[in-house]
């Protein structure tokens, strides 16, 4: 992803839109990176994956609520956590192998 300044923004602000055109631009300000520039060819893209992660969170969270319903709980502890995270990494790395 490029990176510019917020100095380099203003001072080009054609330039900036159009390498925004032909991908992500990162802009900071004081070295902090404070937004992200697209292309609206990017938008249904980016708000599918909104939707997408919505319903996800969705799901999961009425599939937890009928797990503590029935008394499928977990206690949270930091061992619990690092085989959750283990297992995410698992399923993620799964996934992009495919």
């Amino acid at each position: 992803m490029k990176t510019i300044s917020s100095r380099e923004v203003q001072n080009s602000f054609g330039a900036f839109l159009d390498s925004a055109q032909r991908e992500p631009v990162m802009v900071t300000r004081r070295n902090c990176p404070v937004g992200v520039m697209l292309s609206m060819e990017n938008l249904p893209a980016i708000l599918g994956l909104a939707d997408s992660m919505r319903e996800t969170i969705r799901n999961g969270v009425k599939v937890g609520l009928a797990d503590a319903k029935a008394g499928r709980t977990h206690e949270l502890t930091d061992d619990y956590i690092k085989t959750l995270k283990v297992e995410a990494e698992q399923r993620i790395h799964a996934k992009n192998k495919k």
